[in-house]
């Protein structure tokens, strides 16, 4: 009887928690992300699990630093002309990056060096079924249809970039009916805007000086959790021993990833058996 607790007590904490896709684990992070930030969600994307405390703050503190140049954007009531032009150099930047920066990243050597066993894997953790299935939503596309993936993702990406080209044509109408003062506010607030979020070598422009471990935790939750969930167990170090294993993360001491952790409250646990086990 006694055995059979224990074997029910290990399903439970490891549980047949299913890895989550590429597709699934980029919806939860925009909604999440644009939970925290006061925005109104995408249209088609919806959460499907439940996002751990330490995830939220780092997305709370994403929007006090990278995003923070974004927010104060937000409309108040009166037309602030410069702020508008910052609005419009965003997106302008949006389009570049969705038409040249992105596909210079398929460029990348490095892509050549992937083996065809882990493109395989990759493939099959990407989460086509997903995919589809949203892009022929916003495409206005039959469920049946079976245009390739590739196909569907880069029509979304086209139409994108059109909605985007109308809006700035809205607001070059705006700006011709305006005087000269109002004009170079806006023409200013258009420059200033094209690098705010994004600089032209495709980084953030925005505080982010621990930006690049936020992303790898975020992109590791799965895995974080697998470690909370373990029967055997696991502390904060065993994070940090893969963590060190990234090449840009390689250098640094374990004092430095403490206190990353700690800022975000993540915490693998203590040491010594999961409380759960200590009564078996």
């Amino acid at each position: 009887m006694k055995q059979k607790k224990k074997i029910e007590q290990s399903q439970h904490v490891t549980g047949k928690y299913s890895s989550p896709t590429f597709f699934e684990t980029l919806m939860n992070v925009h909604c999440d992300l644009r939970l925290e930030l006061g925005l109104p969600p995408l249209e088609y994307w919806q959460k499907t699990r439940e996002t751990p405390s330490w995830v939220k703050n780092i997305y709370q503190k994403l929007g006090r630093t990278l995003f923070k140049s974004i927010l104060k954007l937000r409309p108040k009531g009166v037309i602030n002309w410069r702020n508008y032009g910052r609005i419009i150099g965003i997106m302008e930047r949006h389009i570049t990056f969705l038409t040249h920066d992105a596909w210079q990243l398929f460029d990348d050597p490095a892509f050549e060096k992937v083996s065809d066993e882990k493109w395989v894997k990759f493939n099959a953790g990407l989460g086509e079924v997903e995919a589809r299935k949203y892009y022929l939503k916003t495409l206005g596309r039959p469920a049946t249809d079976q245009t390739p993936l590739e196909e569907l993702a880069v029509m979304a990406i086209e139409r994108k970039i059109t909605d985007l080209e109308k809006v700035k044509q809205t607001a070059f109408a705006h700006i011709a009916e305006q005087g000269a003062k109002n004009k170079n506010l806006f023409l200013k607030g258009m420059g200033e805007g094209f690098t705010i979020f994004l600089n032209e070598d495709g980084q953030f422009a925005g505080d982010d000086r621990r930006a690049d471990i936020h992303m790898e935790l975020i992109a590791w939750q799965h895995d974080i959790e697998k470690l909370q969930r373990s029967v055997l167990p696991k502390t904060n170090q065993h994070l940090i021993t893969e963590l060190k294993k990234v090449p840009e993360f390689k250098n640094r001491t374990p004092d430095w990833f403490k206190d990353v952790f700690k800022d975000i409250k993540l915490s693998i646990g203590p040491r010594g058996r999961p409380p759960q086990y200590s009564q078996a």
